[in-house]
C-alpha cells in the first residue's frame, strides 16, 4: 500500500495556485477587520494542500477567495496563471465549475434525490445532453462507492454518505481543484476517516489538486502533502507534513500539535527492503508491543527488482520503555531505523 505521504517528485510546472500579497479587509460601521493579511502561497499541481488555523484565523475567507466567492482587497490570485481577480462574467462561471467545492455540512437539496444533488451542477453549466449527464453522475457515484444510492434522499444516508454525495456533486464537472472547508468536522472518528481516505484516493486516481482547511492537526497529518499555518489572518508557518511537524518553528504550530493525539510521543524513520514490504508490518509490530502508531510519512515501490519501503511513524505512547521495545521489534526484523528529535 502506497502511503498518502509518499514523496512526490516536483515537476517545473508552474504552481497550479499562487497567491501574491492578498489581503482582505471587511469593512463595517464599527471599524475594518483585517482577515488577511499580506498572504503568499504556492500550491503545486496534483497535491493536497492543508491549510490550519484556530476559529477565525481567517480560513474560511482564504478558501473563498481561490473560487472569488470572496474578492480579495488587494493582491494577486493566479490559477493556472491566470489572474482570477479580473474575470467576470462567463469566464467567471466557467472558472467556478473547474474548481469543485465541499461544504462543511454538505448543503444538499433535501428536496431532491442523491442523483437530482449531483446532476445540478451540469444542469447548470448546460454543456451536456441528459444522456452525458446521466452517464457522468453514474461515474463520480461510482467513485464515491454511492452507485446504488442514486434515487435515495439525503434524509435516507447516513452522515458520511451524505459527504460523499457533496464530493460527488463536487467532482461533476471535471474541476481542476477541488476546495474542501472543514469537510469532516460534522462526522465521527471513524467516518473521517473513511472520507479522508476518499479524498486521498481521489487525489491519486485523478491527479487532482485539492486544498483542504481545517483546524485539526489529525486531518492535516491523515491527508495532506503539504501545509500553511494561519493565525490572525497571517501564514505564519509552511512547509512538507514531515518538517512542519516534527521541526514546528511558530508558537501557533506547536500549540496545535500539542493537542494532537500523537505530539506527545516519539517519531521513528524506518526503512527495509525484501519481502517485507508486502507483510502487515505496522499491524504486527502494534500487536507485538502494545503501541498504535500513526503514519506520518512514506512510500512502497521498487528499485530495480527490489522492493522497498520506508516511514515515519509516530508513538502514542513518549514512554522510554515502550519505545526501546518498538526499536528492539525494528532490529528483530532487520529494519533499520532512526530516532527523530
Amino acid at each position: 500500500m502506497v502511503s498518502p505521504h509518499a514523496v512526490r517528485l516536483r515537476s517545473s510546472e508552474a504552481p497550479i495556485i499562487c497567491l501574491q500579497s492578498v489581503d482582505k479587509v471587511y469593512r463595517a460601521s464599527l471599524g475594518h477587520a483585517h482577515a488577511l493579511h499580506a498572504v503568499d502561497l504556492a500550491i503545486e499541481r496534483g497535491e493536497i494542500f492543508g491549510i490550519i488555523g484556530r476559529s477565525g484565523a481567517g480560513k474560511s475567507t482564504l478558501l473563498r477567495i481561490l473560487n472569488l466567492l470572496e474578492q480579495p482587497t488587494s493582491g494577486t490570485v493566479l490559477i493556472d496563471g491566470r489572474d482570477i481577480t479580473r474575470l467576470g462574467g462567463k469566464d467567471l462561471r466557467y472558472l467556478r465549475q473547474k474548481i469543485g467545492f465541499v461544504f462543511q455540512q454538505f448543503n444538499l437539496l433535501g428536496s431532491k434525490t442523491v442523483y437530482e444533488n449531483v446532476r445540478l451542477p451540469l444542469r447548470v453549466a448546460g454543456d451536456m445532453d441528459v444522456q452525458a449527464q446521466r452517464a457522468r453522475v453514474q461515474e463520480v457515484l461510482d467513485l464515491v462507492g454511492l452507485a446504488n444510492h442514486a434515487r435515495n434522499y439525503p434524509r435516507e444516508l447516513s452522515g458520511g454518505q451524505q459527504q460523499r454525495v457533496g464530493i460527488a456533486r463536487a467532482l461533476a464537472n471535471h474541476p481542476n481543484v477541488l476546495l474542501c472547508d472543514e469537510p469532516t468536522s460534522a462526522l465521527d472518528t471513524e467516518t473521517t476517516r473513511s472520507i479522508l481516505s476518499l479524498l486521498r484516493d481521489i487525489n491519486q486516481r485523478l491527479r487532482l489538486t485539492i486544498v483542504l482547511i481545517t483546524h485539526g492537526m489529525d486531518v492535516i497529518r491523515a491527508t495532506a502533502d503539504r501545509v500553511a499555518v494561519l493565525d490572525y489572518g497571517r501564514i505564519v508557518e509552511s512547509g512538507a507534513i514531515v518538517d512542519v511537524f516534527l521541526k514546528p518553528q511558530h508558537p501557533t504550530t506547536r500549540a496545535l500539535l500539542a493537542e494532537a493525539s500523537f505530539e506527545a510521543g516519539s517519531y521513528v524513520s524506518t526503512s527495509w527492503q525484501g519481502t517485507l514490504v508486502a507483510t502487515p508490518l505496522l499491524t504486527s509490530l502494534a500487536e507485538e508491543v502494545g503501541q498504535q502508531f500513526a503514519i506520518l510519512q512514506g512510500s512502497v515501490g521498487r528499485i530495480g527488482a527490489m522492493p522497498y519501503g520506508d516511514l515515519i511513524i509516530g508513538t502514542q505512547e513518549a514512554d522510554e520503555q515502550q519505545l526501546r521495545r518498538l526499536l528492539d521489534a525494528l532490529v528483530r526484523r532487520g529494519i533499520d531505523y532512526e530516532v527523530l528529535d
